[in-house]
């Protein structure tokens, strides 16, 4: 069986974890924090929602998967308002997330047939035919326009693999996974050593001994960074949405769902010399297991856990102190698997495969206050050119750029391509030095210089 759709396989691997506690009260819990509302309540007829993508400020992009059905690829607006861009057709099966490109478009996966995709905003869809029987998970663009991601084949057990396409999607296999380099499953991320980093799990389909985060250089070179010391016995690898995120102080951080010396789910820190330090761990799964985490704009980590318990959103610091945020125990907002994201306005947006007012997955928001996230700006591709070479800014938190300057002298002509990339033209009369974009949440400056020729 593969692993098409999270959501399809949680119970099972749940299920073979053995029995579970009556669920009680979240662990580190006092009352419910923030405001939770709900923006959308989908219909059976759409499919059960994946992560948000937040493609302008205030509109999100995402998809809604059916089982053994066609899915669909929606937009969604911060006032509530869901339209389909795309429908998939005939027995489509589609992986849960989507990416924005440099060029603007949305890149998935699907199965039957086996292809990656690409979408733009209307709705118009370029698919591309893979070179393995299974489609890979592409995860990570890069500025110079390669997307990244990997192949998790837990029927064969053959063809686990580490690819790059090009924005064509011609698909090139740098590294064929080893036994003992495991399963990738999740997501991979690109680090700010320009490594990517993901989780792999030692097993097959139905259990797995032992969990590791590996290391892939861009050229396709991996090395397996560290292994959780306490192993995951009784575990489908790739059943949980884990994931893996590099915070603002250099270190990555993650969850094991079935980790922990309870068994029960253990929030990590990783540093990039390898350093395995648990923050926090679950006393039983009666209270959820961890299944996502995030970095918010206050530098804290938010997450969420799922079944068999009571599905809930938590926050834990850097220095590991955790609170259970919200139990969701909300009929309108549903339950967990969730999916979380920070909108440029600053709020949490959350998806839900499970309840709602039509018990198929919901989209919300979760209102904790927070500061709206500011731009940080990374570098510039190319990093030297005369006036009107176009120039590709890259970093985080760049929706609704609204000015551009090259060492002070601003760009005329400039585009908003997504949240990780905006398009600017070197100016008449510019000189070299940094670079400064301004989006309605502040100005950040490139640490590097641009160099006019």
């Amino acid at each position: 069986m593969r692993t098409l759709a999270f959501t399809l396989t949680c119970s099972l691997c749940l299920a073979a974890a053995g029995p579970h506690p009556a669920a009680k009260a979240p662990e580190h819990f006092t009352k419910n924090q923030g405001t939770a509302t709900l923006l959308n309540g989908f219909t059976q007829g759409w499919g059960l929602p994946g992560p948000l993508v937040e493609v302008s400020p205030g509109t999100f992009a995402g998809l809604a998967l059916l089982s053994g059905q066609s899915g669909r690829a929606f937009t969604l607006t911060s006032q509530g308002v869901l339209t389909s861009i795309y429908t998939f057709p005939g027995s489509a099966q589609l992986y849960s997330s989507i990416i924005q490109a440099v060029n603007g478009r949305l890149y998935g996966s699907q199965f039957n047939p086996n292809v990656n995709f690409s979408l733009n905003l209307a709705g118009s869809i370029q698919t591309y035919p893979q070179v393995l029987p299974d489609p890979p998970r592409m995860a990570v663009q890069t500025v110079t326009g390669e997307i990244y991601g990997t192949v998790s084949d837990f029927a064969g057990l053959a063809n686990n693999s580490f690819v790059a396409m090009t924005l064509s999607g011609v698909t090139t296999v740098l590294h064929a996974f080893t036994t003992q380099e495991g399963i990738p499953y999740g997501y991979p991320i690109l680090a700010s050593d320009g490594n990517f980093y993901g989780i792999s799990g030692i097993g097959n389909q139905y259990q797995s001994t032992s969990s590791q985060v590996y290391r892939a250089t861009p050229q396709g070179a991996v090395s397996i960074l560290a292994t959780y010391p306490d192993g995951r016995p009784n575990y489908a690898p790739g059943s949980f949405p884990e994931t893996l995120l590099q915070a603002n102080n250099g270190k990555l951080y993650g969850v094991a769902s079935l980790g922990g010396s309870n068994r029960a789910g253990a929030i990590f820190e990783l540093s990039l010399s390898g350093t395995y330090k648990v923050l926090h761990e679950y006393n039983d799964r009666a209270v959820g297991v961890p299944t996502f985490l995030m970095q918010a704009s206050d530098g804290n980590l938010y997450g969420a856990t799922a079944g068999p318990g009571v599905a809930s959103l938590f926050k834990i610091t850097l220095d590991g102190q955790f609170q259970t945020y919200y139990v969701m125990n909300n009929p309108n907002i549903g339950t967990c698997t969730c999916w979380l994201t920070q909108g440029s306005d600053g709020l949490l947006y959350g998806t839900t495969q499970n309840g709602g007012p039509s018990g198929a997955g919901t989209a919300w928001t979760w209102n904790l206050g927070l500061p709206a996230p500011l731009p940080a700006l990374k570098g510039s591709a190319p990093s030297s050119g005369a006036a009107g070479t176009k120039v590709t800014l890259y970093g985080y938190n760049l929706l609704g750029a609204t000015a551009v300057s090259f060492n002070g002298t601003p760009a005329t002509t400039l585009s908003n391509i997504s949240a990780n990339y905006v398009s600017a033209t070197v100016p008449p009369g510019a000189t070299t030095g940094p670079i400064t974009v301004t989006t309605p949440n502040g100005s950040s400056t490139s640490t590097g210089v641009f160099t006019v020729e």
